[in-house]
């Protein structure tokens, strides 16, 4: 898993776009790890709605490394996926 993000002086994602979708990711693995937990513990639980796919726009300078980024969503939707298993949607 990517730990940082390289920046690019040309082009590369927009950063306040990147950020937010991974928070986005990162606050919906949060829910399921909870709802997971709560199933382990037999109690009553709910299953989050996936987080939005949101678009993110290019920068014309300064932005965050494309590969970084899509490495790191790509990362984060397959742990999703995989918290989603074990609660069996």
């Amino acid at each position: 898993m990517v730990s940082s993000f390289k920046p690019c002086f040309f082009g590369g994602y927009n950063k306040l776009d990147a950020l937010n979708a991974i928070d986005g990711l990162t606050q919906e693995i949060y829910q399921l790890e909870n709802s997971l937990s709560r199933k382990e513990q037999g109690k009553s639980y709910g299953i989050p709605p996936k987080a939005p796919q949101t678009d993110i726009r290019k920068a014309a300078w300064g932005g965050f490394d494309k590969d970084d980024v899509d490495a790191f969503i790509s990362d984060l939707r397959g742990r999703s996926e995989e918290l989603r298993a074990k609660l069996g949607e």
